[in-house]
């Protein structure tokens, strides 16, 4: 079966700090968080990455699954599963403390990934996974096999200057990613630390961008044009994921309109408009909770706007 989105990268566990000396764990890693978004939306989401053969591993897996992730491409190596903790400010933006170290999903390498894992309607990733190898040449068998199997690639510019040792190594690294994406997203701290739109403009001319503003406007721009839309107003508890969230939003309803690089929906503005609107309503789900995925627990309405578009 051909699913809608699978996920390529980090999938670890994200331990958060809720009172004194309590911790809570959850599912985390960017692609983890887009997938189980995806997936409680009732997107058919998969996810490429690694995980230890232990018990942490294992809870990890059955996490996913039973948030209804195709979990099948998940590869169990002997390295412990990675950890992040996750501390917050009082406006409730996220600082990570990183246990990483040859964690399973820092080591997943190139002869991992099998041609059957991309069979989808997107592929996605993000930037981070370019840091160091074997990770890096791991992404670029992704992206082959991503585009031998016709599956339009998404990009998200996560981009971490501070995991770079040389910027210029990672502007041209990034840059090289872009040029071969169809859909990007890019945050407006992401697009600081590359120069601008004019990066954009470069590299990805001929990509659909979706840009984001944290409660700010988020705009597409692509083949159909130039459409925005304003943030949905609401307290934030944990921004932990947010952006995540709210492009898993934009791949469900590309994903259920049919809208492919190639396609007449992908020139049609009134879907990307709609695909802001899910994504921003995510968004507002997450940052609701402490957690990346902890705020996708009711998304009747969300799931009921998803049917609503499929059937046009």
């Amino acid at each position: 079966m051909r699913r809608d989105v699978v996920a390529f990268g980090e999938l670890l566990w994200d331990v958060y700090e809720i009172g004194p000396d309590t911790y809570r764990r959850m599912p985390g890693g960017a692609p983890a968080n887009l997938a189980y978004a995806l997936a409680r939306l009732g997107a058919r989401a998969s996810i490429v990455g690694a995980v230890s053969r232990d018990a942490f591993g294992d809870a990890l897996v059955a996490r996913m699954r039973a948030a209804g992730v195709d979990v099948a491409s998940v590869v169990r190596l002997p390295n412990r599963t990675g950890l992040a903790f996750v501390r917050r400010d009082r406006r409730g933006e996220p600082s990570f403390l990183f246990y990483r170290h040859e964690t399973a999903d820092m080591v997943l390498a190139a002869e991992h990934l099998r041609a059957r894992m991309l069979r989808a309607k997107f592929a996605v990733l993000g930037t981070s996974t370019l840091v160091r190898e074997p990770l890096a040449s791991a992404t670029w068998r992704f992206v082959e096999l991503a585009e031998r199997a016709n599956a339009a690639l998404a990009v998200d510019l996560n981009v971490r200057a501070h995991l770079w040792s040389r910027p210029n190594a990672m502007r041209a690294a990034v840059a090289e990613l872009a040029s071969h994406a169809a859909l990007l997203k890019a945050s407006i701290a992401d697009l600081e630390a590359l120069g601008g739109e004019r990066f954009l403009r470069r590299h990805a001319p001929n990509a659909t961008w979706v840009l984001t503003a944290g409660a700010g406007k988020a705009r597409a721009i692509g083949r159909h044009g130039a459409v925005e839309l304003a943030a949905l107003r609401t307290r934030c508890v944990d921004a932990t994921g947010a952006g995540d969230a709210f492009f898993a939003g934009v791949l469900a309803v590309l994903a259920a309109r049919g809208a492919r690089p190639g396609a007449n929906a992908w020139r049609d503005p009134a879907i990307f408009s709609d695909a802001l609107r899910v994504g921003h309503m995510l968004g507002r789900k997450v940052v609701s909770k402490i957690g990346a995925v902890a705020g996708l627990d009711r998304l009747d309405a969300e799931r009921a706007l998803l049917r609503k578009f499929s059937a046009r």
